[in-house]
Parts: C-alpha cells; structure tokens; sequence
C-alpha cells in the first residue's frame, strides 16, 4: 500500500486522482461529486489517521445533533417554520402611527384593533399590503412597504 499523500499534494491532484485515493481508502460510501467537498473529506481522514479521529463524547454529541437534525427536517418543519415567522412578525399596537414618504408624499396609516384593522385617508382597511399598493399602484408586501420587516430578511 502507496503511503498516504500530504494536504499540499492531495491540493495539487486532480479529481480522478482524488477519486482513487478515496478507493483505495475503503469507504463505504461514493466520493462526494464536487472536488473541494472530496478534498476536505481527503484531509480530513488524513489528519485523523496521523491526530486520531473524534473522542467517543464528540461523535456521541454529533450522533445526537443529527438525530435532531432529522426530526426537524420532518413535517415538523413546516409548523416550526410558521412558527417562527409569528414570533417574529412586529406587535402593532392600536393607535400607532405608520409613516412611508413615497416619492415626495407623506403617507400616515393609524393602526386599529392591535394591527388587524388599519385607517389611511379616512378609509379603514384590513391589510397594509392593499394600503401599500394604492399608494404605489404596484404590488408590495404592506409590512416591508411601511419598514416592519427588512428587506431580505426571514420574517
């Protein structure tokens, strides 16, 4: 058996010469597909071969990590999702005042019922979103449009 090549070679070697050394290590699984994930795998195994590998209290914490990994992954996603958007969505408190200027206009909307109603030129609505898209004539999230969620971001 070829002795095993250092982290400066296996940098300079190509995939198909990736691919064999990852043969020739008996694992039991395909080579990752893209060069820098087989690499760091390479290393990876190199430098547990010549360190030592994972103490049985770090591969216990990870076996427990993935473990939970897939019971968030399952239908519990969705809901754990939904939920998170909720607690991260803005508590509007009746009689706030919501202010946009847009394009050179200043626009106020007085927030009713804790944010389920809302009054804008004399007229009550149920939705920022509708208010958004009078005053633009365009679609837009109404929350984004009057600044309670960023832009970008997950709520």
């Amino acid at each position: 058996m070829a002795p095993e090549p250092s982290l400066e070679t296996l940098a300079k070697l190509s995939l198909a010469d990736l691919r064999r050394i990852w043969s020739s290590t008996g694992a039991s699984t395909p080579p990752p597909r893209l060069r820098p994930l087989l690499l760091r795998e390479l290393a990876w195994r190199l430098q547990s071969s010549v360190h030592g590998g994972l103490d049985p209290d770090t591969r216990r914490l990870l076996r427990a990590a993935i473990r939970n990994a897939h019971v968030a992954s399952s239908g519990a996603r969705s809901r754990h999702k939904n939920s998170i958007r909720a607690s991260q969505k803005p508590q509007l408190t009746s009689g706030a005042l919501l202010v946009r200027i847009w394009k050179g206009r200043r626009h106020e909307v007085t927030v009713l019922d804790h944010g389920k109603r809302f009054l804008y030129q004399g007229a009550t609505y149920d939705s920022l979103t509708v208010i958004a898209e009078k005053i633009t004539s365009a679609h837009w999230s109404g929350p984004r449009f009057f600044g309670l969620r960023r832009l970008g971001g997950s709520s």
